[in-house]
């Protein structure tokens, strides 16, 4: 007899089922549930139909997801702080990755990546402020909570067997522009333009973020995104004094 593997249907709605049960032990913001329920479980499916629950990439989507709903809690004291400024690159290098996989368009993607980096650097100033000793939503959410590819409902999955594709890589011939931390950049949007300094740089350089001098604006860019938008003229420096 010839097992049947699952309907699309049925796995999805067993990620999401999953889903909604770590967004609820993580005590993370609204922001963030639609993108984790609607996008993020949509790529889940998506690799689980073509390599199965036994692919690294099936692994990483709920370690990513994990980690952004771990990120998002509050933080206390100096070492909480530094393990989330630490673990950010690597964090929306996955998440950028994604949402390309999926197909989500530009603004969509532009505008999460800004709420995403106003949120951390609240976080990060509110972390380096609090107490370690004081309770928070990030006690609720443990390694030993982080689901993988065998926990809940999800291990009745049985995967189907289709070979593994491979991933696309970055084309070597993006440069970002020459910036260094301090410089401002002039970004164009539909609200006009906004003035923003380059506040801090990934160690390999791949991604960037820039806030106004309130922190109350933000946004991170991969290199690929920031050296796009001054091709499309949507970013450029400031005129000389």
């Amino acid at each position: 007899m010839v097992h049947k593997p699952p309907r699309m249907s049925e796995v999805l709605n067993k990620i999401q089922d999953e889903m909604a049960r770590q967004i609820r032990k993580s005590g993370a913001p609204e922001e963030v549930h639609a993108f984790l329920m609607r996008d993020w479980s949509r790529l889940q499916a998506g690799i689980f139909q073509a390599k199965g629950n036994q692919h690294g990439d099936w692994k990483a989507g709920w370690e990513t997801a994990n980690a952004l709903l771990w990120s998002l809690a509050p933080k206390r004291g100096l070492e909480e702080t530094g393990a989330l400024l630490r673990m950010l690159p690597t964090l929306l290098s996955r998440l950028h990755a994604g949402c390309a996989a999926l197909g989500m368009p530009l603004g969509e993607r532009d505008a999460l990546f800004e709420r995403l980096a106003m949120m951390h650097a609240a976080l990060a100033r509110e972390g380096l402020q609090a107490r370690p000793e004081e309770e928070g939503p990030i006690t609720r959410l443990r390694e030993e909570d982080v689901t993988g590819s065998d926990d809940s409902d999800l291990r009745d999955l049985t995967a189907p067997d289709l070979p593994a594709t491979d991933s696309p890589t970055a084309d070597p011939r993006i440069v970002p522009p020459p910036l260094k931390l301090g410089d401002r950049v002039v970004f164009r949007g539909e609200g006009g333009e906004r003035l923003l300094t380059l506040t801090w740089v990934s160690p390999m350089g791949g991604m960037y973020l820039f806030a106004n001098e309130q922190g109350l604006d933000a946004m991170t860019l991969t290199h690929a995104r920031l050296e796009a938008k001054f091709q499309a003229g949507d970013a450029s420096l400031p005129p000389m004094p």
